[in-house]
């Protein structure tokens, strides 16, 4: 019964009320106890979101991991357009019923790794990528997007990948070390950077700024 509540909570437009007004909260918490990590305030993603959307001027949102939709709620205003890709099945249709008669917003129901390299070709414009499509430590999709994305990317795009601390080389996981080889390597005239347990992929010319 708990189980069902928290779920029918969350697929609901209170739960966005609910996040938005217990964010600055656990913010100031955080700040508090000396901003300890991995963990990160959802504030402080959004915000680092938001930061790279302005600085390099993108106007194209694409997430993986829709979870139950508030960084889309959070990123609404700050783009043109969302695409949002979700593996599970419930979620992705909670997510489009919030979203439904926004044209604006995109909710892709599949395994990230296997939807983002279809849904490049389609994009238009500049994007930011938030790639948290992680199944927790377990596993994750993320050197199936980073192939889609180093293939298929032109000079511009930002990616931004969470939980940075589960990148140790267990499981699917690359390591951090490895993942910046390959960006030297695939991904020339771009910088990589590890900042509040996210990691951050831009282009060198404007790292001075970041």
């Amino acid at each position: 019964m708990a189980s069902r509540l928290r779920t029918a909570f969350r697929d609901s437009i209170f739960f966005h009320w609910y996040k938005n007004i217990a964010a600055p909260i656990e913010y100031a918490l955080w700040r508090l106890r000396g901003s300890p990590g991995p963990k990160m305030p959802h504030l402080v993603k959004q915000r680092a979101i938001a930061q790279y959307a302005r600085q390099f001027s993108l106007p194209v949102l694409v997430e993986t991991g829709t979870n139950y939709a508030h960084m889309i709620y959070a990123q609404e205003k700050n783009f043109r357009e969302i695409y949002s890709i979700e593996i599970d099945a419930h979620k992705a249709a909670s997510a489009r019923r919030k979203f439904a008669g926004r044209p604006a917003i995109h909710i892709l129901e599949g395994d990230s790794g296997e939807v983002l390299p279809r849904l490049l070709p389609s994009l238009k414009g500049l994007c930011l990528f938030w790639l948290d499509g992680h199944d927790f430590d377990i596993s994750t999709p993320v050197r199936k997007e980073l192939d889609a994305l180093f293939s298929n990317s032109s000079a511009g795009h930002v990616i931004l990948i969470d939980d940075a601390n589960w990148f140790d080389g267990r499981g699917d996981y690359p390591t951090i070390d490895e993942l910046q080889r390959r960006i030297s390597r695939d991904f020339p005239g771009y910088h990589m950077a590890v900042i509040h347990n996210i990691i951050r992929i831009y282009p060198e010319k404007l790292r001075s700024s970041s």
